[in-house]
């Protein structure tokens, strides 16, 4: 998911204060705009600021659903949009949304009206060279179904392709259905990573990602799991949720104090969940020499690393993009199964018309970890 300059085709799609017909008639079967009724959706527009634009609502084409959003999580990727200025595809701009179905288009047979569902990406194309090839779980066709429409979940709805739901499981309410998309990056991550029982694990920051990796990976049959992480808020909450001990970066030594605590080894495991520049070599300094390091965390900026280093310590890495579709559907059975806890991420709920406050306190308040989107007011 390439970033995109903010003036490209963004503001012909949408002007604040006027009805901006969809990117595509065709393909999302609206009505001309003159006869749909108008909504608003929040999109990055700058460093620091996001709007909200009108465009029609929407109305589903064929193999399309239109979903009411419930709610609409604010992602670490939008957060860094946000702070740069430099936004992804505007489909990408609130797609950690879930909500009920309200409509489907011709040739739908296996969702309904009333179905809760979660966004995510269709499965492998089948039919790109990657799949002919037999490397579907390399289809580059998933994460690219996640473009295409004119706006993401921070709107009172969205026309969506089928193939990108997954059905809530009965018993998981709304909240939680909501943080399903982030467990499935923190469970894709996992499940790319060769965690054997017993091993000893680190997760470098404890922003949403982090946390749900560190339970991920005490699922996945981890020994002791070690967190690194300098702020005293996220730090305690990383503790009630499973870490054995938090490493803050500003006041120690971690590299000797993960050494110390792994009896001089270091991890068996490293995962960077931080997604900044520096904690890239940082997790290669921290790892055991023949070790792990899975990249989840994505930064934004070039990152120096020390390439002595990681062909001393002959080191695995594993870079880990996004999700499957099938991770959906078990990321949601892990939380409907009490076995990872996504309700203590949850730090505050904002309006739809409160979207741009909601973006400052995550931008300036450390102690905020998920928040969530309520479009429905």
């Amino acid at each position: 998911m390439a970033a995109l300059p903010l003036d490209a085709g963004l503001r012909a799609s949408a002007r604040p204060g006027r009805i901006a017909p969809p990117l595509d008639m065709e393909r999302t079967g609206a009505p001309h705009p003159l006869h749909s009724r108008p909504m608003q959706a929040g999109i990055i527009t700058g460093k620091e600021i996001i709007e909200l634009l009108e465009f029609t609502e929407p109305t589903p084409a064929e193999n399309e659903a239109v979903v009411r959003i419930s709610y609409c999580g604010i992602c670490g990727t939008d957060l860094h949009a946000y702070q740069s200025g430099v936004m992804e595809n505007p489909a990408v701009c609130g797609h950690e949304w879930m909500g009920e179905v309200s409509a489907v288009g011709s040739g739908v047979t296996g969702f309904r009206e009333g179905d809760r569902v979660i966004g995510g990406i269709a499965p492998a194309c089948g039919d790109c060279a990657a799949c002919r090839a037999g490397y579907t779980r390399d289809c580059p066709h998933q994460l690219g179904s996640l473009m295409g429409t004119p706006h993401g979940g921070f709107a009172p709805a969205i026309a969506a392709d089928v193939r990108r739901l997954t059905p809530v499981p009965d018993g998981l309410d709304d909240l939680d259905a909501a943080i399903v998309e982030p467990l499935a990056v923190a469970l894709h991550g996992t499940r790319r990573t060769d965690i054997r029982l017993g091993d000893t694990v680190a997760v470098v920051g404890a922003g949403p990602i982090g946390l749900l990796t560190l339970q991920c990976a005490r699922a996945a049959g981890a020994g002791r799991v070690y967190v690194v992480e300098p702020v005293a808020d996220r730090g305690a909450l990383a503790l009630e949720l499973g870490a054995d001990q938090v490493f803050n970066p500003m006041e120690e030594d971690v590299a000797t104090g993960l050494a110390d605590a792994t009896g001089g080894l270091g991890p068996d495991v490293v995962f960077e969940c931080a997604g900044i520049a520096p904690t890239i070599q940082h997790a290669v300094d921290y790892v055991r020499r023949g070790g792990a390091v899975t990249l989840i965390g994505l930064a934004s900026e070039q990152a120096t690393i020390d390439p002595g280093t990681w062909l001393s310590k002959e080191i695995t890495f594993v870079s880990a993009v996004a999700y499957a579709h099938r991770e959906f559907a078990i990321a949601a059975d892990l939380i409907a199964s009490g076995r990872i806890q996504v309700r203590p991420l949850h730090t505050h709920t904002a309006a739809l018309s409160d979207i741009a406050e909601a973006f400052s306190l995550l931008n300036e308040d450390r102690r905020q970890i998920k928040i969530l989107v309520d479009p429905r007011g």
